[in-house]
């Protein structure tokens, strides 16, 4: 048997596949953090900051931005591979993960507008990369040698979106995403009767699929100092076209909805120091399920502090934070890391760097990022 680039070949053999083990892939189709402060928090200020970020995180956020800003983040992609053993249709697998090449993850700019803040970004909000290789898995009375699966995915998401204060201590915003949804899935094997070959499977489909969704937040504050405050976001689940041979395979990226809180700390610190603590949850849903890029509703969660130091003519922000990410469906494992950064604000300057790690507690791996913001004062 030899079959190749045909939709519907795919779907059939994802199917026979459900049945999988333990593939410990950790599910970063979805949450992927893309760097900038927040990754050095467990991601716990995406929707109470205010950054370009903020386009697609929580567009509400965008107000407090009074100046133009431009800002850009890199970080390293993850990447993995998975020896299989066993029976073919339910696997045990050994996974090993290492950091993959390192791209731009975000790029935004942001600028007052209309009584409000106009942005416009590009960011990467999922990734996978995965081989699985494996030989003599038994297939009934047959064995399959020399396989050969790779999964790839990755999601940019393209937003327009706009934020304004609604008084009462309160903004609201909302915004428009284009997505670029590249999928691929190739599987390799061949099929043995003893020591005499049978038959091969060549299987692949790729594509670049297209999709239309909306993010709409609010974000306020939580006393009459201002010194905490609130975020609440929703992004539509968007569903993909112009995907034809990867349909089976991933066809609707799920929606988020998030809640956070943050907040200075007051009596810590000394002279002009402060803290800040922060955390979020995130909801992730209207996902479709397929065999291979199974999509459950599932929640996240982030918790970080941040201490900002005042030294040498310039502000330093220190900080530490947890990120929970479970398994959004069968394939996966969860993904817990520990995470940590650090900032760098000269004093009277436009600009400031943030470098930033998230370490998992899985398999010891660290994610990378730098950003790099521009912001005059107005």
């Amino acid at each position: 048997m030899k079959t190749g680039h045909k939709p519907i070949l795919i779907a059939i053999t994802l199917t026979s596949l459900s049945g999988f083990a333990s593939a410990q892939v950790p599910d970063l189709l979805n949450a992927l953090d893309t760097g900038g402060r927040a990754m050095g928090l467990g991601g716990a200020t995406r929707v109470t900051d205010a950054t370009t970020q903020s386009a697609l995180d929580n567009p509400a956020g965008l107000a407090y931005i009074t100046a133009p800003t431009a800002s850009i983040t890199f970080r390293n992609l993850p990447k993995s591979s998975t020896i299989a053993s066993g029976e073919f249709n339910d696997r045990t697998t050994d996974f090993s993960e290492r950091s993959g090449r390192t791209a731009l993850a975000h790029a935004g700019y942001a600028f007052p507008f209309r009584g409000g803040t106009l942005a416009v970004s590009y960011t990467v909000a999922g990734h996978l990369d995965n081989v699985t290789t494996g030989n003599q898995l038994s297939n009934g009375a047959l064995t399959v040698n020399g396989l050969v699966e790779e999964s790839r995915a990755q999601t940019d998401f393209f937003t327009v979106a706009y934020g304004r204060p609604a008084g009462a201590g309160m903004n609201i915003g909302i915004g428009v995403i284009i997505a670029n949804q590249y999928t691929k899935f190739t599987q390799n094997y061949t099929l043995f009767n003893g020591n005499n070959p049978v038959g091969n499977t060549a299987i692949s489909g790729s594509s670049n699929g297209l999709g239309l969704g909306f993010v709409a937040g609010v974000q306020g504050t939580l006393d009459a100092e201002g010194s905490s405050q609130y975020g609440i976001s929703i992004r539509t689940p968007i569903n993909l076209n112009n995907n034809a041979e990867t349909s089976s395979v991933y066809d609707v990226i799920p929606g988020k909805a998030s809640l956070g809180f943050a907040g200075q700390l007051q009596g810590v610190g000394k002279g002009r120091d402060y803290m800040i603590w922060a955390t979020q949850f995130d909801y992730y849903f209207g996902g479709e399920g397929s065999a291979r890029f199974s999509r459950d509703n599932t929640f996240a969660y982030g918790l970080g502090v941040e201490y900002n130091l005042h030294r040498f003519d310039a502000r330093i922000p220190i900080r530490l934070g947890f990120q929970g990410i479970p398994a959004g469906g069968d394939g996966f494992s969860s993904r817990n890391a520990l995470t940590f950064g650090l900032g760098y604000n000269p004093s009277g300057k436009p600009y400031y760097f943030d470098l930033n790690f998230a370490r998992s507690l899985d398999t010891g791996k660290f994610d990378i990022g730098l950003g790099f913001t521009y912001k005059p004062a107005p």
